[in-house]
């Protein structure tokens, strides 16, 4: 074999080897990477929030509810956001599992606002496909019947 076969064959398996490098470290980033959640802007837990409280807090807040989802997702008034955020103190969500596997779930939201006898709770269902992914996978891992998760607005 030729000293050019040989540097040949030596340059192949150098870019082989780079071109596996940058596969695996595109991976590991896409896997970091953020992924969309139920809606755009925001989590499936933000989506099951929203759709539960902004028309109420919209109402408290002497606006739309639009402008209330705007807030929320960052993409709004910020001072519409910076109220939301003193108001709010704690919401959290609890899914129950539906008796029938991977259907549709119950959830009771509740809000607790600044003033600690302020409170909301609101019922809803949520689509199998519009639980976060974590709650989804505790109800199938776990096979538990009650997920609870705590939600706020600054995060």
């Amino acid at each position: 074999m030729s000293r050019r076969e040989r540097n040949g064959h030596m340059s192949l398996w150098w870019w082989t080897g780079v071109g596996v490098v940058v596969v695996a470290a595109a991976l590991v980033v896409s896997r970091q990477w953020p992924r969309p959640g139920g809606r755009a802007g925001g989590g499936r837990l933000t989506a099951v929030v929203l759709d539960a409280l902004a028309e109420d807090w919209a109402a408290r807040m002497d606006t739309r509810p639009d402008d209330i989802r705007a807030a929320v997702l960052g993409s709004g008034a910020a001072e519409l956001r910076a109220r939301l955020v003193s108001e709010v103190r704690e919401v959290e969500v609890v899914f129950i599992r539906p008796a029938t596997g991977r259907s549709d779930a119950h959830t009771v939201v509740r809000c607790v606002f600044g003033n600690p006898e302020s409170a909301l709770v609101t019922e809803t269902v949520t689509g199998w496909d519009d639980i976060p992914d974590g709650v989804r996978a505790e109800f199938i891992r776990q096979e538990i019947d009650e997920v609870s998760r705590h939600w706020s607005v600054a995060s």
